[in-house]
């Protein structure tokens, strides 16, 4: 009998991949939930989410999201999330970033709430840095110094989610749990969460925007490199592996449903749609 309803369909396509990469069905819970897998898999949901969130923010009759299915190649870097503008054919890069795992905080009275940025493939062969440094127009000395970092040509836009901030582990069965502290809690409080609506599912959905080289470390960003090795700490145009997104002072006084939003150059993805628009450049179509 093939199968019909959707959910047949679905159960359909898990057994056929479990059989196909040799997976025993019910094992298949016990791999998704490993410590070490379920970071990725929330990691390639996101992209899945930010695809689907943009195609329902950016008009359709002037964008095009896709959400492209790549193997980065050597010395290249994958898109996690393509943004067309039908118009000019411009293409707009998208890297897809969680904030670092329980990494909230409250730091000279400022709330913060870092993502996490950074290079998982990292290149340290002579004959790769070489490589790597000529194709970014660097020096080999600047490369390794920066290896674990993106530079900010590498894509456009950085998208976040900042629910991981508040996830931990618990130490018992080693899952990752949606655990904000008292202070966490008060600050989430602050961004005005629906009554209807769980705090954790609401924190998932407060996704941020912002442009990469807004990010880089340069005199016009105001962004400063902490690499000890960097010779260039206040425009080498590389990422920090967390940047911030500030939200400003946490003893301030929040106005009735105007909510915190960060001082600095992120923004919600709902309101990004300007920011999609500043890189096309407004030049005429023959």
């Amino acid at each position: 009998m093939n199968p019909t309803t959707e959910q047949e369909i679905w159960i359909e396509e898990m057994r056929r991949y479990c059989r196909d990469l040799n997976i025993e069905t019910g094992d298949l819970y016990k791999v998704l939930t490993d410590p070490k897998v379920s970071p990725m898999i929330r990691g390639k949901a996101f992209e899945f989410s930010v695809s689907l969130r943009l195609s329902q923010i950016l008009p359709d009759d002037e964008w095009t999201v896709s959400k492209p299915i790549l193997n980065a190649q050597a010395g290249s870097h994958d898109v996690d999330v393509k943004v067309l503008h039908n118009k000019t054919e411009k293409i707009i890069s998208v890297e897809c970033k969680l904030a670092g795992k329980g990494g909230f905080k409250v730091s000279n009275n400022q709330y913060l709430v870092p993502v996490k940025c950074m290079r998982s493939r990292t290149t340290k062969t002579p004959a790769k840095v070489e490589a790597g440094a000529r194709q970014l127009g660097i020096t080999p000395e600047a490369f390794l110094a920066h290896s674990d970092q993106y530079r900010a040509t590498h894509f456009d836009v950085v998208i976040t989610s900042i629910a991981n901030a508040f996830y931990e582990t618990d130490p018992e069965t080693m899952a990752y749990v949606f655990q904000p502290s008292d202070a966490g809690r008060e600050f989430l409080t602050k961004l005005n969460p629906p009554a209807d609506e769980d705090l954790q599912t609401f924190v998932y959905n407060k996704v941020y925007v912002a442009r990469s080289v807004d990010l880089a470390a340069s005199r016009e960003s105001g962004v400063v490199c902490i690499k000890r090795s960097c010779n260039h700490k206040n425009d080498c145009g590389f990422i920090p592996n967390y940047p911030v997104i500030n939200f400003g002072a946490a003893n301030r006084e929040i106005v009735p449903d105007a909510p915190l939003v960060p001082i600095n150059h992120w923004l919600e993805i709902d309101d990004s749609q300007a920011l999609f628009e500043s890189f096309v450049v407004a030049a005429p179509i023959e």
